[in-house]
């Protein structure tokens, strides 16, 4: 039988597929919000614009409309006011997605479904990024495609700077998500959703066509954070922490010897060597190492010299970005501050910034204590899940340029909290 898809469906959807649907800045996503919008506005004046806020069970919600007042407020001491009301329209729809999630996703039933659903759909990005990765195969909407144009967007081909592969030797998959280093973040946010699954085949299919993806983009960030995910899954979520001492002290015998290695007679064990020798040798590129250490540092820099001037307060939504422009960019072209945490901080303030930081990591708190100690499987499952997708997603973040507007990182936040709220819903009436 043929399910008919709902809205909620086919907002889930075009929140995966983002620029994957779009012309120029305009996404279907943007469209689809839009008639949301209108439809809310319309029932809530139905309503008497009377709204019943007692149908939270946890906080979490509450923060985000202070985090658009913040940056709101913020616009009156912005040193860009326009790219400060473009950061605005950024956290509102932001905060649409999180709140349609949170409002209209609040059962088990519908949680379950909306699971199904992003499932499906970023399965085929994951097929769709693996033809990328190894066939001339390419979507439409691609930075490498040939008829990009026809969707008024030009083709990009310059290096992004978390690449450790030579451009020119390979055109990296970008999925749903145009830019390589997006891709991989959205891959390795979905690495625990597959971990966590009982279902062996299909776990081990995806995690192996992830991990590829994710090298094929050349993200050396998203790339050590992936080691850093199965470090964290083995240590707190598996408790196997002998298993990760034996292969960290295996890792270090055998890079500590790799140049005795490559000099064995045995042709076999001098050519594993030399492979890892050469992996070594490109993730490490001191060239490219060095270049892209030296410029995150003097972005940092910049941005902290900034917020200092600022007594603190931050120089405002965007503001990290006009602050890089004004210093003609670094390395003459980059403007973005490649470090989200660090763009909050400089954009918002240290004090509104310390405010997002224990948001996000009380969020990540309650969810690791669901997986570890609810009854209800699904519920464990998405506990363990989200929650080691949060703190994967602290590292691999610094990968893209920013990830205010990526919209994978906002369907997390919906999905952690209408999480909470539904399980502390089903805690209240079995009291």
């Amino acid at each position: 039988m043929i399910s008919i898809p709902r809205v909620s469906d086919i907002f889930l959807i075009s929140i995966v597929i983002g620029v994957a649907i779009s012309y120029s800045y305009l996404y279907l996503f943007h469209i689809i919000f839009g008639m949301i919008i209108i439809f809310s506005f319309k029932r809530f004046r139905e309503n008497d614009f009377k709204f019943d806020l007692n149908i939270f069970t946890t906080n979490y919600i509450y923060f985000l409309p202070l985090f658009f007042s913040w940056y709101l407020i913020s616009v009156l001491w912005s040193i860009n006011k326009a790219y400060s009301f473009q950061y605005l329209f950024y956290i509102f729809c932001g905060m649409g997605i999180v709140l349609y999630i949170v409002l209209n996703i609040n059962t088990e039933k519908k949680i379950k479904r909306s699971i199904k659903v992003l499932g499906g759909i970023f399965s085929i990005q994951i097929i769709f990024s693996t033809l990328e990765s190894f066939t001339s195969f390419r979507l439409p909407i691609s930075p490498f495609s040939d008829i990009v144009n026809f969707f008024g967007r030009e083709p990009s081909l310059q290096p992004t700077l978390d690449s450790f592969l030579i451009p020119s030797l390979i055109q990296p998959p970008t999925g749903f998500q145009w830019n390589p280093n997006d891709l991989a973040i959205a891959m390795i946010m979905l690495t625990p959703f597959f971990l966590f699954l009982r279902k062996n085949l299909i776990k081990w299919i995806a995690l192996t066509l992830i991990s590829l993806i994710i090298i094929m983009t050349s993200s050396r960030s998203v790339l050590l954070s992936m080691g850093f995910l199965f470090i964290i899954y083995l240590i707190f979520y598996k408790k196997q922490i002998m298993s990760v001492f034996l292969v960290f002290s295996f890792v270090t015998i055998f890079f500590s010897q790799i140049e005795n290695l490559k000099e064995s007679e045995n042709s076999q064990i001098a050519d594993i060597a030399n492979t890892f020798s050469a992996i070594s040798a490109l993730l490490s590129n001191d060239l490219l190492v060095g270049q892209s250490l030296s410029i995150r540092q003097e972005l940092a820099l910049n941005g902290i010299n900034a917020l200092y001037e600022t007594y603190g307060f931050g120089v405002g939504g965007g503001g990290s970005i006009a602050v890089q422009e004004r210093m003609g960019g670094v390395d003459g072209r980059i403007t973005s501050m490649h470090n989200f945490w660090l763009e909050v901080m400089v954009d918002s303030g240290i004090l509104f910034a310390l405010i997002f930081y224990c948001w996000y990591l009380m969020l990540f708190r309650d969810l690791f204590k669901l997986g570890r100690y609810s009854k209800n499987y699904f519920f464990k499952y998405l506990g363990k899940s989200i929650s080691l997708s949060l703190i994967v997603f602290i590292p691999a973040s610094v990968s893209a340029s920013s990830v205010i507007y990526f919209l994978p990182m906002w369907l997390l936040f919906g999905l952690a909290i209408t999480t909470l709220e539904i399980q502390n819903k089903i805690n209240l009436e079995e009291l």
